[in-house]
């Protein structure tokens, strides 16, 4: 069974105050202890103890439009946790800033972190 990662805001005041205090990137808040990501309508979180392991994930996107085709970049943020489970966190397209921000600033706050691949 996999393990839900659901935040909602109210059940827990603690976790309240860390989402309150993330710096968002994209689609992802990054606090000293937690990462909280949103995916469709709802927003999730894990504790970074859990992880062991985060690198970045681009997806290149080519689509036709009326005034012809376009490519899209789809950044997004891999956490692979200590008991294997791999996530992928959509940061968004087009926020390639954004998400070089977010990953330095892992890896400044998480030496416990193993970073790239």
């Amino acid at each position: 069974m996999q393990r839900e990662y659901n935040y909602k805001k109210g059940e827990d005041s603690l976790l309240d105050q860390e989402f309150a205090a993330g710096q968002q990137y994209g689609k992802v808040k990054l606090t000293d202890r937690y990462v909280f990501w949103k995916q469709g309508l709802r927003w999730k979180c894990v504790a970074l103890e859990e992880v062991k392991q985060a690198f970045r994930r681009v997806e290149a996107v080519n689509t036709k439009m009326c005034c012809g085709s376009v490519n899209f970049d789809i950044q997004k943020l891999v956490l692979i946790l200590k008991d294997g489970t791999e996530l992928e966190l959509l940061i968004g397209e087009g926020t390639l800033r954004e998400a070089e921000k977010l990953f330095e600033l892992m890896q400044e706050k998480n030496t416990g972190i193993q970073f790239g691949k």
